[in-house]
């Protein structure tokens, strides 16, 4: 009888400690659900060798917790605008781009990018050109591209 007790009373002091332990290292981390927060930044349009068509790249962060998609880009300075991915052999369009919670999305030359087709006027250097944004949670946001010249290198 005495050993029975002896080894529930080592078994409660197990659990108590284990307790205590979790209690002090911040027990488990909640899981974050938070809406999606999308912000875009560095967009920017190399100067075209097409005087009505051109690529926009930029990069999009979600700082909440949840995901959020891109599913529709449109500009009043083009006629049509679509999310396209680019690999060594070809270009094709996509129907969207999801952004993780708390992650980055990259639209970069040599991948993912936005095309316009039928701009006006022609895109120069230090013009900016408008871009809507539809999110499928966040809704619409705008963003101004700026003209940079062909070997323009966004900052890292």
């Amino acid at each position: 009888m005495r050993r029975a007790g002896l080894a529930g009373a080592a078994v409660a002091a197990a659990i108590a400690a284990l307790g205590a332990t979790l209690a002090a290292c911040g027990g488990v981390t909640p899981v974050d659900r938070s809406a999606a927060k999308i912000s875009v930044e560095g967009a920017y349009i190399p100067l075209p060798a097409s005087p009505d068509m051109a690529a926009a790249y930029f990069r999009i962060s979600n700082s909440g917790g949840t995901s959020d998609r891109l599913v529709a880009v449109s500009s009043p300075d083009a006629r049509s605008a679509e999310i396209d991915a680019s690999t060594a052999t070809s270009m094709d369009r996509i129907d969207g781009l999801d952004v993780p919670g708390h992650a980055t999305a990259l639209l970069a030359r040599g991948g993912r990018h936005v095309m316009l087709m039928g701009i006006s006027p022609a895109p120069e250097v230090g013009r900016t050109v408008d871009l809507r944004l539809t999110f499928e949670h966040s809704g619409t946001v705008t963003v101004h591209a700026t003209v940079q010249p062909l070997t323009y290198q966004p900052p890292k």
